[in-house]
């Protein structure tokens, strides 16, 4: 699907109590979206990963039955931004392009947009705040996850390898 078939629904911007660091050790780290993540992610296979990649099937919990997708994530830590695009099922076509901006060595602004194929004008505005609240969720949770750990970092209580969260990891 190209850009250009491609409805802006919303801008979500905030500010991370977080370094570019522990930003890039969250998107990488497939494995925690449904352990940290629980009332989004009910589960999450990789089906491929690179140093600047991964795609995965994620299970996402409803009341009548779970939903599936596969969703891609795509890094381009050069520009210092990153892609998720839904390849299959729930919300195919659908792209959220996320930019940081460090302000200093601990607090990153965060520019994220959300795209969807086949809405209108009408539907545009309810699709966009429910984005909008998704992400202001999930991103508190992350941020907490975040700071948490450079405090662990900081302390010296754990060491500096990216953490995993999932099954083979603390989790």
């Amino acid at each position: 699907m190209n850009a250009q078939s491609l409805t802006l629904v919303a801008t979500y911007r905030r500010t991370i109590h977080a370094s570019l660091e522990r930003i890039w050790e969250n998107v990488r780290d497939w494995e925690h979206l449904p352990w940290l993540h629980r009332s989004s992610f009910s589960g999450i296979c990789l089906l491929d990963q690179t140093p600047d990649s991964w795609r995965a099937r994620i299970t996402m919990p409803s009341a009548n039955a779970p939903r599936e997708a596969v969703i891609e994530l795509q890094l381009d830590q050069a520009n210092r931004r990153y892609w998720s695009r839904t390849l299959e099922g729930q919300g195919v076509g659908g792209e959220i392009l996320t930019c940081l901006k460090p302000l200093d060595e601990r607090t990153t602004v965060i520019v994220v947009e959300f795209r969807v194929p086949g809405v209108g004008a009408k539907q545009a505005e309810a699709v966009g705040d429910a984005y909008l609240h998704l992400y202001a969720r999930l991103w508190d949770e992350d941020e907490r996850m975040m700071m948490r750990r450079q405090d662990l970092i900081d302390s010296r209580r754990i060491n500096v390898e990216p953490l995993r969260l999932g099954k083979r990891g603390i989790g």
